[in-house]
């Protein structure tokens, strides 16, 4: 009766039941202490299997706080008119580049006519009336679907394109007025963290609307393994499932609304914090410093975890299968080993509060976190 008491105290499942949970609330603890807020216990394992790491550009690896740097317009527009017909048909957008030419109309001093007609043309720019003329402000794309001759702006179309900026064209009743040059810094931290995750063996992607040329430059300076450019907003989930397709397991990271499909495909949604509601509503992991190196700390807390996940495991496991036997007095005959009732019950809760100091244990990986 004795081995039959001890047997079943000291086979309590109490540290096999908290083998998981008490790691889990350490690490997720430990990510909000560092502003990354991991919202269920899935996404904190499933970090640690990622292999592919999608970047959105602008905002994510860029401050989103682009400026205007140059306006080169053609034979009959000067460069405030055409920046004025710009910033006219720009008002009320919230997008980043509406917002640098706004602030460079405002800073010339412009005086901006109302809009009269508007349409936006997803994933590549704007057709407005102002003042009774037509306008179109968009990519390359856009122009040559209405069937605009480049020409006039071509030499500084290709010249701005090949410096690496990110360019606005502007045509008027269908003809060309202007190419409006915008630069949009890359984060400090950002070629960092493109490095830290190569060494990790992961590979870092860019998915950007940008022309293959602004593209491949951000890609090149931050350290990108692989760029897909010109790419529209309905079609960043596709890449993310292409990744997928090739045996990835990928962590999507973005910042705006046109994001927040490939964050639900990804295996992984990462968002920036300073980012919109719609990409935080649908990501896993939130990135409040809006850090890029805050990626790489997500993915080494999560690694971190699991093995102590599975330490815990192993732990209470073993812990059983050798207790166990020697409670039911199995041993008692050959070698004399019994346990008492009392002592079993002894053993069974140091078995639980060696599984819970294992998981606080886990605060020592904050010394592999990458200070952001």
């Amino acid at each position: 009766m004795t081995f039959a008491i001890s047997a079943v105290v000291i086979a309590c499942p109490d540290a096999l039941g908290l083998a998981t949970p008490t790691a889990v609330a350490v690490g997720t603890g430990l990510g909000a202490r560092h502003n990354i807020l991991i919202k269920d216990a899935a996404t904190l394992e499933g970090a640690s299997r990622i292999t592919a790491v999608a970047f959105d550009k602008t905002g994510t690896l860029t401050e989103g706080k682009p400026r205007v740097t140059d306006v080169a317009s053609a034979p009959g527009f000067t460069a405030d008119q055409a920046l004025g017909m710009l910033g006219a048909a720009e008002q009320g957008s919230s997008h980043p580049l509406a917002a640098a030419i706004l602030e460079e109309s405002k800073r010339r001093g412009l005086r901006l006519e109302p809009v009269e007609d508007f349409q936006n043309v997803a994933g590549h720019g704007l057709e407005a009336t102002i003042g009774g003329r037509r306008l179109l402000v968009g990519n390359s794309r856009l122009l040559a679907d209405e069937g605009v001759d480049l020409a006039p702006i071509r030499a500084d179309l290709d010249r701005l394109l090949a410096a690496g900026r990110t360019v606005i064209l502007l045509a008027v009743d269908g003809k060309a007025a202007a190419v409006v040059a915008v630069a949009d810094p890359i984060k400090p931290s950002a070629p960092r963290a493109a490095a830290e995750l190569k060494r990790l063996g992961i590979q870092t992607v860019l998915i950007s609307g940008d022309n293959q040329a602004v593209a491949a430059a951000v890609g090149r300076e931050v350290g990108i393994d692989r760029v897909f450019a010109e790419v529209l907003p309905e079609q960043k989930a596709e890449y993310v499932r292409q990744l997928q397709q090739e045996g990835h397991y990928v962590a999507m990271v973005g910042d705006g609304v046109n994001d927040a499909p490939a964050l639900a495909q990804a295996d992984v949604g990462i968002a920036i914090g300073a980012g919109t509601d719609v990409a935080i509503e649908a990501a896993q992991i939130v990135l409040m410093k809006s850090d890029p190196l805050d990626v790489l700390n997500a993915i080494i807390l999560s690694k971190a975890t699991v093995r102590k996940m599975k330490q815990n495991l192993v732990w209470a496991s073993v812990y059983n299968l050798l207790a166990i036997p020697v409670a039911a007095g199995v041993f008692y005959r050959s070698l004399g080993w019994s346990l008492r009732p009392e002592i079993s019950a002894l053993l069974m809760s140091a078995s639980s509060i060696i599984v819970a100091v294992n998981a606080v244990m886990l605060r020592r990986s904050e010394r592999k976190l990458i200070a952001t």
